[in-house]
């Protein structure tokens, strides 16, 4: 059976359309969700595949159910499932080679994003690339670099960095010739 493809189940297909009536309710954290039934109706979707799908987002610590209150978002801002998975995922000598990789990427990234930015001074590339990477307000870039960084540890010799922001430097000052 190559080739085939398997069909999303019914409950990831309910938590795919539960966030985007999230989105599209404008519902941020602390905001009540519809109950169950409401979902279901709302959505046409079995109770069940509903059911499941809030089990799922509460086990992520994406809502949570207060009794007799009804279900809530939660702040996940600083939610540590990304690196309580990541404890499994990045082990092995290849994937912390891989590692060194992904960050040597996104710091390269973070510095094409300054650069690309007209108010970027040429002092703040000998900043450190994690106030670099606050500087983009990029909180996505933000989030993925702080884990890979976590992950991947401090560059004993800062060779790669330096020659990054030299790049950078070099980049910028011909931009603005």
């Amino acid at each position: 059976m190559t080739g085939s493809v398997r069909p999303p189940s019914k409950f990831l297909a309910a938590i795919a359309q539960i966030q985007e009536m999230i989105k599209r309710d404008r519902l941020g954290p602390g905001d009540k969700i519809p109950s169950e039934r409401e979902l279901s109706d709302r959505l046409s979707i079995g109770r069940s595949s509903v059911r499941e799908a809030l089990r799922a987002l509460e086990l992520l610590g994406l809502i949570e159910t207060r009794r007799g209150e009804g279900t809530f978002l939660r702040d996940f801002k600083d939610h540590q499932l990304v690196p309580l998975i990541g404890t499994f995922l990045f082990d092995g000598d290849q994937t912390k080679e891989d590692i060194h990789d992904v960050k040597a990427i996104l710091e390269l990234g973070c510095l094409a994003v300054l650069v690309r930015n007209e108010t970027a001074d040429a002092k703040e590339l000998t900043n450190s690339v994690g106030q670099l990477i606050e500087k983009t307000d990029n909180r996505l870039l933000q989030s993925i670099w702080m884990i890979i960084s976590n992950y991947a540890g401090n560059d004993p010799d800062d060779e790669r960095l330096q020659k990054l922001l030299a790049s950078a430097r070099e980049i910028q000052y011909s931009k603005r010739q």
